[in-house]
């Protein structure tokens, strides 16, 4: 079996929200939507459509139920018609992906496979409405090498294939001593792809011509940067909670992530004397440095994103390196090699506990 898409018409009222409050929390749980009669399951996906479509925010169901907001809407725009994408799974489940415009043009799963597949790169994968695809630029590899690691120039496209949002191109290196793809998703580094009619002639152009000197040298830059920069503990605190929360929801496969995660950040607890890192403000964890370099955090987290996640696991691990290396690092520039991590670490301490 494989992944199957069905696309159909309906308006805000067809959809029917099946949802519990917790007696406790007063936190409210949507099970499942009604939509024509079949109880789909709908995807963080599904919510941001409909907020952006019809213009609210997730904060309105703290005072209104979900059935008021959609009844108030749908006595507004009776006629407002919307096309829907439901998503079945090879294992046979069926989630509700999206709303969007049906005047907006949408492709389709396997035109997008199909489109990609003709042009050299890496893996073509399905998550979440999305096809992400890695390819070679037009300038070719442009092989480099960073303090003894080899890279080579790679972009990643994402394509939606439920008629929401549109196709984006992020800067990426693949470092080929164990074929680590660093995906670079953040602002800095993405291009949104403008779309036509033809949504697969536009993809097609896209990848025929795009490149992009200047992106990549920054991101070499910051690369560069990586290894003259000691991790900060708010960085390596920061890369542990997304560690955690996947790998308690089985999202990451690799079986000693963790006890690999304390030996390359210098086992923190154990070097600070807390059982908590958060009792720390995030002032002083910003200038405590721990015994890795920010080029370790992003090697470990495209390791674990590239070879042991699934996809939500694996965005969210390629987003932590977007945002670490799109901004200054704490500790920008203190690994130089005259400086010892004991005396830096000796140094730092003393300020930040006195």
């Amino acid at each position: 079996m494989k992944w199957n898409f069905e696309y159909g018409h309906a308006r805000i009222k067809d959809f029917q929200v099946n949802a519990e409050r917790d007696t406790r929390s007063g936190k409210v749980a949507v099970k499942s939507i009604d939509l024509h009669g079949e109880q789909l399951t709908p995807t963080p996906r599904f919510w941001r459509s409909m907020f952006q479509r019809f213009g609210f925010s997730e904060s309105v169901f703290r005072y209104f139920d979900h059935g008021e907001v959609f009844q108030r809407i749908a006595a507004r725009t009776p006629s407002d018609t919307v096309r829907f994408c439901v998503e079945n799974s090879p294992e046979g489940k069926r989630r509700l992906l999206s709303i969007s415009n049906p005047k907006r043009p949408v492709i389709t799963h396997d035109e997008v496979v199909d489109l990609v597949d003709r042009y050299e790169g890496g893996d073509v994968s399905y998550a979440d409405g999305m096809i992400t695809s890695t390819h070679r630029p037009r300038s070719g590899d442009c092989t480099f090498e960073i303090g003894g690691d080899h890279f080579k120039h790679r972009f990643v496209m994402e394509t939606p294939i439920d008629g929401f949002s549109q196709p984006r191109i992020f800067l990426s290196f693949l470092r080929m001593v164990c074929s680590n793809g660093a995906i670079g998703y953040s602002r800095a580094f993405r291009s949104d792809v403008s779309l036509g009619k033809d949504i697969g002639h536009c993809i097609s152009r896209a990848l025929d011509s795009y490149d992009n000197g200047e992106g990549y040298a920054a991101l070499r830059q910051r690369f560069e940067s990586a290894q003259t920069s000691w991790a900060s503990l708010h960085e390596c605190n920061s890369l542990y909670k997304i560690l955690c929360k996947f790998e308690r929801g089985k999202s990451i496969s690799a079986e000693n992530v963790m006890l690999d995660f304390h030996k390359m950040t210098g086992r923190l607890h154990e070097l600070y004397g807390m059982a908590n890192l958060d009792a720390l403000s995030e002032k002083r964890q910003r200038i405590l440095p721990a015994k890795c370099r920010i080029y370790d955090l992003v090697n470990f987290a495209s390791e674990v994103a590239t070879h042991h996640s699934s996809g939500d696991a694996n965005r969210s691990l390629q987003a932590f390196i977007g945002t670490l290396i799109s901004d200054e690092y704490d500790m920008e520039g203190t690994a130089v090699d005259s400086t010892e991590f004991a005396d830096l670490l000796l140094t730092e301490s003393s300020a930040a506990l006195n």
